[in-house]
């Protein structure tokens, strides 16, 4: 199990992490943007297209990396790849329902 996390990298994880924690604050997201609310209201939207960016840019490098290598590195890079598009599915499928919404305020 901690070798597995071991091959993903800590910034990785940490980039992961963030992007699901950020989840749940799309229920926060129409609050009024005072005190904590300018968070939830300007700060996690603008970052969570920020990390959406990152994930595929990962996703996508690791592929890249994939060419040529041996299977054992490659099942690395694969399992890089598959949590960096899975995490960004998550983000597209809960923050892109709340972005699409904001398109019927225009």
């Amino acid at each position: 199990m901690f070798a597995n996390l071991k091959d993903i990298g800590g910034m990785r994880l940490t980039l992961v992490g963030l992007a699901f924690t950020s989840l749940p604050m799309v229920l926060l997201a129409d609050m009024e943007p005072e005190g904590i609310g300018v968070m939830t209201a300007y700060i996690i939207p603008a970052v969570v297209v920020l990390f959406f960016f990152v994930l595929m840019l990962d996703a996508l490098m690791n592929r890249v990396f994939m060419i040529e290598q041996p299977d054992e590195i490659r099942a690395v890079k694969r399992r890089r790849m598959w949590l960096d598009l899975i995490a960004g599915g998550g983000l597209l499928l809960v923050w892109g329902t709340y972005f699409r919404s904001l398109l019927y305020y225009i």
